[in-house]
């Protein structure tokens, strides 16, 4: 039994650093940030010139939904760093999230991840 009281707190102090290693769940975004050029429709306008790409770019944030509803947000040019950073949140909160998973499953494996759940519900 010694044995699992180790390896479960050594699996405690293990999520409890992901848990730190979490960002601010607050400001996270899932979706893709698209960049997009349009064309004005005027003769004279550069952007009518081939080989030209057009106006822009200018930002969208795409987010998959059910039934394949695309969901998009257009995104101000001085907001890109931070919808970028948020995303990046996103992926770096998901892989978090899996890992501590990983980490459960493995004490559930052993049989030893309910002890103690009284103190967890305090919480």
């Amino acid at each position: 039994m010694p044995a699992d009281i180790g390896a479960k707190a050594r699996a405690t102090r293990r999520r409890e650093r992901l848990l730190a290693r979490l960002p601010d769940l607050c400001r996270i975004l899932r979706g893709s940030l698209v960049a997009f050029y349009r064309r004005c429709g005027r003769a004279n306008c550069r952007c009518s010139r081939p080989g030209e790409p057009g106006h822009g770019p200018a930002y969208r944030l795409t987010v998959s939904g059910t039934r394949r509803k695309i969901a998009q947000v257009y995104v101000p040019v001085r907001e890109t760093r931070r919808v970028r950073q948020w995303l990046r949140n996103f992926h770096t909160a998901r892989r978090i999230l899996e890992e501590i998973c990983r980490v459960n499953r493995e004490l559930l494996h052993a049989g030893i991840l309910f002890e103690d759940e009284g103190d967890a519900r305090k919480r």
